[in-house]
């Protein structure tokens, strides 16, 4: 089914005062990290830190020190860098959204860069490649028009935006009735390859892009009903030259896919770098033999844990968590229980939930958009998700988007 409406409504968000005091000073302490929240109601982003050790989070000078943002921010990103960062705006009653730049202070809070560029119609997702050389846009449209859902590309010096020559990047092709939709956009660790998600199609696309940013259509594939997020696998693109004590080796290269309509996860081998099933890397994808996993309603969200091979899917539809292990060797995704429980999802709030997860294995982050609040889980060292038992707390808005550093 073609999912018209805006589920960009339906993003990410997390915390407003979840405990007093707030951080200021020339840096952030080694044992918290940033963490910044945009509001759809007020149209501002707050900077936060929380602590790695209990989950508690101060403000980042006085009331998360507020930057502007434009209408309807759904999603930021982060040059390679940490020093600018982007968000992503999708507009309102049909118009073109926009992307807005700030500087990041070294305590995380921003400082907007000019008034935004635009982008084109509803944009949802947001991507920088691993060089910080270039921005990427999905803009969904509207299935009514199979013109409008586009790639938009941009070449980034600092906090300024230029256009790429060709941009926007159309997703549709011969034959489609009611267009792609695109939906989310990621880029490989590895090689010059974007992957787009597009919900009205349920098709993943695969592209290159060269020195300009130009992207050309690899090829298109089947994934399950209306995708609606990607990731790659913890330690994908991993090399000798980038080996760490976390990802000693990269782990098959595996795109993740959530199906927010088939309410499962399609995951994809990823052709990016040399491999034992990868002679020549060319961006294509093969989904593995095993098939798609069972998720919850609504899967989005997908969040990666930095240090062990755990997954975690947000499923906006039944308000939950949903816990997995990942196997390098066959890249197969198998719900993870609780050892004391017995539980493998959890729930997480009300409506429209989305979520981020700390620079450490410790604490998973949920924004609860329709009821203005917050849910953070412990993350035990088998995968299990405990609530902070403070929680939920209130946000000072309707949060819509969320970056943890």
């Amino acid at each position: 089914m073609h999912m018209k409406s805006r589920w960009a409504l339906a993003a990410v968000a997390v915390i407003a005062i979840l405990a007093g005091g707030s951080c200021s000073g020339s840096g952030v302490p080694a044992n918290r990290s940033v963490m910044w929240i945009a509001t759809q109601s007020d149209q501002m982003v707050r900077s936060y830190t929380i602590s790695q050790t209990n989950g508690g989070v101060l403000q980042v000078g006085k009331d998360g020190t507020p930057a502007a943002t434009g209408k309807q921010p759904v999603e930021m990103a982060l040059t390679p860098g940490g020093q600018t960062m982007f968000i992503v705006n999708s507009g309102s009653g049909g118009t073109a959204g926009s992307i807005t730049a700030y500087t990041v202070d070294r305590n995380g809070s921003l400082k907007a860069a000019g008034s935004g560029v635009a982008a084109g119609q509803t944009p949802l997702s947001l991507a920088v490649d691993p060089g910080g050389k270039f921005l990427f846009v999905a803009n969904q449209g509207t299935s009514g028009d199979v013109t409008s859902g586009t790639i938009s590309v941009f070449s980034i010096s600092g906090t300024s935006l230029s256009e790429v020559t060709g941009s926007p990047f159309p997703t549709e092709i011969a034959g489609d009735a009611g267009g792609a939709g695109p939906s989310a956009v990621v880029v490989s660790p590895a090689g010059n390859f974007l992957y787009v998600a597009n919900a009205f199609n349920s098709t993943v696309e695969s592209f290159s892009f060269d020195a300009s940013g130009a992207l050309t259509l690899i090829a298109r594939y089947p994934s399950g009903t209306n995708p609606s997020a990607m990731a790659f696998s913890r330690c994908a693109g991993i090399t000798s030259s980038t080996a760490t004590a976390t990802c000693p080796s990269a782990d098959g290269n595996n795109l993740f896919v959530s199906n927010s309509g088939s309410n499962n996860l399609t995951v994809f081998s990823a052709c990016i770098q040399v491999s034992g099933t990868c002679s020549s890397p060319n961006g294509t994808l093969a989904e593995i033999p095993s098939g798609p996993a069972a998720a919850g309603v609504g899967p989005a969200r997908i969040l990666i844990d930095p240090t062990t091979n755990f997954v975690f899917v947000v499923n906006r539809g039944s308000d939950q968590v949903s816990t997995y292990q990942y196997s390098p060797v066959t890249g197969v995704l198998s719900l993870l229980a609780n050892a004391s429980t017995g539980a493998s999802v959890f729930s997480a709030g009300i409506t429209h939930n989305v979520a981020n997860i700390t620079n450490t294995f410790n604490w998973v982050v949920v924004t609860n958009n329709g009821a203005s609040n917050v849910t953070i889980f412990h993350v035990s060292i088998t995968g299990g998700l405990t609530a902070l038992g403070t929680g939920p707390y209130p946000l000072p808005a309707q949060p819509s988007a969320i970056l943890l550093k």
